[in-house]
């Protein structure tokens, strides 16, 4: 058993880190558990995604935290084209699509393998923490050696074998695994919001200067274009916000690939209810949210099997942020984000792709500022009690060390 200090190795060959302005949302989650648990003494050594030759095989990332980098292709970067996407429609596969996951099942997996075993080997490894979508890459690598092994998992795309081989498996939801799934072995944790950069007191009045703002009632929003975010509703919200209380509206659009709503927003004539500000750093995102009244999450999931099998799955970052900015939000009334809303008393639940609705609520917290900024003050008070990153690491190493004194058992 080794003293409160580990050496970690955490598995995410998936994910950039830091994030390369994709998978933003995934490569916070990483390295915000990484450092969460080098901030406690341990050493953690993360097996990321290498995206380009920019990008050191091999990097120091702070204090006791440390990045190996692979390329998907081993030898190359390339992107997996033939990847199972959950929610995707299915298609006939061609014999490219074939060679491609057969190399992702085989070959890339076994790679993997090898590189967490020479980081096991090389830095004394105590146990191994594997994000899902590794599909057993680590816990496998550490079973061969005798490494206990914890599972994070995110989406129903993960490796029977690994969680069976897991100590421990960290969900946002329990209904993602099998009902027959040992229940002693299961944690139910949440993703978090770094409290200090995000934050109430951050610039946002530069924002408001820098687009006009002042005068205008704001909402804002954060995120991908992903369809289940929703994000498409908020064209037709405008609309109805218009009808509602005129011109005096703005909805702030902030993350990747926002700017494709312009054309349908332009069809509805309401591109000018829309400031477009596109991928920023994540250190100024906390600008742009202290820059608006309202926050805004439609999630809408209808129509994804996966969801509609599983439930929302996801722990949704965003809706922290807009929490620790003290921002009141409008969201959807699905699961996990409801439980967050109704016991913190920081929003308003809408039925998912339901535009009056969504409106309604923005238009009440524009017109109820007192009521808004009670529940502002309710989001933030909750992110520091319960909802940080450092919660969540502390959550994991606890259990890291609970595995490793309990002899693996």
């Amino acid at each position: 058993m080794p003293d409160n200090n580990l050496n970690i190795c955490y598995v995410a060959p998936d994910i950039p880190v830091p994030h390369t302005g994709t998978f933003v949302g995934g490569s916070t989650h990483v390295l915000k558990i990484a450092e969460g648990l080098a901030k406690r003494g341990n050493n953690v050594y993360i097996l990321s995604r290498r995206v380009n030759k920019g990008q050191k095989r091999f990097e120091k990332l702070g204090e006791n935290l440390f990045t190996h980098r692979v390329y998907r292709g081993i030898i190359c970067p390339i992107e997996r084209t033939a990847s199972r996407k959950l929610n995707a429609p299915k298609e006939r596969k061609g014999i490219s699509s074939i060679l491609e996951s057969i190399y992702f099942l085989t070959v890339y997996r076994l790679a993997l393998m090898i590189i967490v075993a020479r980081i096991i080997r090389k830095h004394n490894i105590h146990i191994v923490l594997e994000r899902n979508s590794s599909k057993g890459a680590g816990v496998l690598t550490g079973a061969i050696f005798g490494i206990p092994s914890v599972v994070e998992v995110i989406d129903p795309d993960y490796s029977n074998l690994a969680l069976k081989l897991a100590k421990r498996v960290f969900v946002y939801t329990s209904k993602i695994l099998d009902p027959s799934f040992p229940k002693d072995k299961v944690v139910l944790t949440s993703a978090g919001v770094d409290t200090e950069i995000f934050n109430p007191d951050a610039d946002g009045d530069s924002i408001r200067d820098a687009y006009e703002l002042h005068d205008k009632d704001v909402v804002v929003y954060v995120g991908e274009m992903s369809a289940w975010h929703g994000a498409e509703n908020l064209v037709h919200v405008a609309s109805k916000l218009d009808q509602n209380i005129g011109s005096k509206h703005q909805i702030l659009m902030v993350g990747k690939n926002v700017e494709s709503l312009k054309e349908v927003a332009e069809k509805n004539g309401v591109l000018d209810k829309f400031v477009f500000a596109g991928f920023v750093k994540h250190e100024d995102v906390p600008k742009y949210i202290t820059a608006a009244d309202v926050a805004v999450a439609p999630y809408n999931p209808k129509g994804f099997k996966y969801m509609e099998k599983y439930g929302f799955y996801f722990s949704p970052i965003k809706i922290f942020e807009y929490m620790a900015c003290a921002k009141p939000i409008v969201t959807t009334n699905i699961e996990i984000v409801k439980d967050i809303i109704e016991k913190n008393q920081c929003g308003i639940l809408v039925e998912p792709g339901n535009i009056d609705e969504i409106a309604h609520a923005i238009d009440y917290l524009f017109k109820n500022k007192k009521k808004a900024r009670e529940m502002g003050r309710n989001g933030r008070s909750a992110v520091l009690k319960s909802y940080s990153w450092d919660k969540v690491s502390g959550q994991i190493y606890e259990s890291m060390m609970e595995i490793l004194e309990g002899g693996n058992e």
